[in-house]
């Protein structure tokens, strides 16, 4: 099965992020001078390797299929890429409505973005429900929501246009 070449800089990009999120729990909960350097130079390395990674994906010929994936299957794979980061008790609850929404890499990049920082934000709480659906009143906008029912609750207005496939 092939992924192609937008699903693989996904697919990368997300394993960094939950790189990225252990390296933060580190320097949080690490008191060894020693050990929070080498979990700075993670959080920096990785970092760079996100710059790179978004200039490569933009000089890389649109691939047609991965053009407008739905939202449903990459935002879980996103949020399932944080299930071992220390602090996650729970997994996150997800929510597309409708099921089959499609929108651009750009806007999806956006929401799995928002919802991984959530998820950060809500480690070592009740688990998070994250939230996408599109309001069609006045123009058609999506709605993004995470909640993790203990405080935190997270919301994003963001006006579509020709977003939505």
């Amino acid at each position: 099965m092939s992924i192609g070449l937008a699903g693989l800089y996904e697919e990368i990009g997300q394993a960094l992020t939950a790189l990225r999120a252990n390296a933060a729990f580190l320097l949080r909960k690490s008191g060894e001078a020693e050990l929070q350097a080498a979990a700075r130079d993670v959080e920096t390395q990785g970092a760079a390797i996100d710059r790179r990674l978004r200039v490569l994906q933009h000089q890389l010929p649109a691939d047609s299929a991965d053009a407008a994936p739905a939202v449903q299957p990459m935002l879980h794979a996103a949020l399932e890429n944080w299930q071992d980061v220390p602090g996650v008790v729970s997994p996150p609850v997800l929510h597309v409505d409708p099921p089959a929404l499609r929108l651009s890499r750009t806007m999806l990049e956006t929401l799995c973005q928002l919802s991984c920082q959530a998820l950060a934000l809500s480690a070592g709480g009740p688990a998070l429900r994250v939230s996408v659906l599109i309001d069609f009143q006045d123009s058609p906008h999506l709605c993004w929501s995470a909640d993790n029912g203990a405080g935190l609750r997270l919301t994003a207005r963001l006006p579509l246009g020709a977003e939505v496939a």
